[in-house]
C-alpha cells in the first residue's frame, strides 16, 4: 500500500477533488441537527473542506485523520477554528460526546470487512444524546472498472492521473492510481477498498441500537447511501 497522494500530495489531492459539493454535504448534516450549538466530530477529514465549513456554520468542530499530511494542509485552511488530530477507524480516541459524528465520502470503504462492525460501533459511542451519526456507503464495483485518467492543474503545474480499481482475491478492490506531474515526477498511490454490501451496514447499525433511515445520497446525481441514525 502506498499513500504518497495522502502523504506527500495533499495540494494535489485538494486539485483532484476540488469539483466535489462539500456545500451540499455539509447542508445535509446541518438540516437534520437538533442541537443549537452543535458540536461535530469530522472522521476522515482530509485536508479540511467538510470541517471548515462546518465552523463558518457556527459548529465546534474536531476532525481526525489518519494521515499527517491531509491534516497539515487542513490546519491551513481551518487555522485555530478546528481542532484536528491523527486518530482513524476502526478505534476513535477523540475525548467526549459530539452532537454530530460524520464520515463522508466512503470513508468506511477504506475499511477490511472485520472492522466494519468495530468502526459503526465506534462511530456511535461518540455521540451525544439527541445526537445524529451520517455517513455512506460507496457503490464501487466488486468487479473492478476500466482505468480512467484525466488532466487538471495544482499549485505545481499541470498533472495527469490514470486510476483503475481492480479485484483482489479476498473480495476487496485495489484502487491504483498513476500520477506524472509537470515536472517530471511519476508516483504511485494505491490501497485496498470493500464493496460493502447496504444490508451489512445497516446490520452493524442495527447492534449499535440507534434508530436509522437511509438516503439515496446527500443530494441529487449522488449515488452513495447515506446513513442517518439517532441516539
Amino acid at each position: 500500500m502506498t499513500e504518497r497522494l495522502y502523504t506527500d500530495h495533499p495540494d494535489l489531492y485538494d486539485a483532484i477533488q476540488r469539483e466535489w459539493d462539500y456545500d451540499r454535504d455539509v447542508a445535509f448534516v446541518d438540516e437534520r441537527m437538533a442541537a443549537s450549538d452543535p458540536s461535530v466530530l469530522d472522521v476522515g477529514c482530509g485536508t479540511g473542506e467538510h470541517a471548515r465549513r462546518f465552523a463558518e456554520a457556527g459548529y465546534d468542530v474536531t476532525g481526525v485523520d489518519p494521515h499527517e499530511g491531509m491534516l497539515d494542509r487542513a490546519r491551513e485552511k481551518c487555522g485555530d477554528g478546528v481542532t484536528l488530530r491523527r486518530d482513524a477507524l476502526p478505534d476513535l480516541d477523540a475525548d467526549g460526546r459530539f452532537d454530530a459524528v460524520v464520515a463522508i465520502r466512503g470513508v468506511i470503504n477504506h475499511l477490511p470487512p472485520a472492522d466494519l462492525g468495530p468502526a459503526v460501533a465506534a462511530l456511535a459511542d461518540r455521540l451525544a444524546p439527541g445526537g445524529v451519526l451520517v455517513f455512506d456507503n460507496s457503490p464501487l464495483p466488486p468487479e473492478g472498472n476500466e482505468p480512467a485518467h484525466h488532466v487538471g492543474e495544482y499549485d505545481g503545474g499541470r498533472y495527469v492521473r490514470v486510476a483503475q480499481m481492480q479485484p483482489r482475491p479476498d473480495d476487496r478492490l485495489e484502487w491504483v492510481s498513476v500520477v506524472f506531474t509537470e515536472s517530471g515526477e511519476v508516483f504511485t498511490n494505491s490501497r485496498p477498498m470493500t464493496p460493502f454490501d447496504d444490508e451489512a451496514v445497516a446490520a452493524a447499525l442495527d447492534d449499535t441500537g440507534l434508530a436509522v433511515e437511509t438516503r439515496e445520497g446527500y443530494g441529487p446525481d449522488d449515488r452513495r447511501t447515506v446513513f442517518v441514525a439517532r441516539r
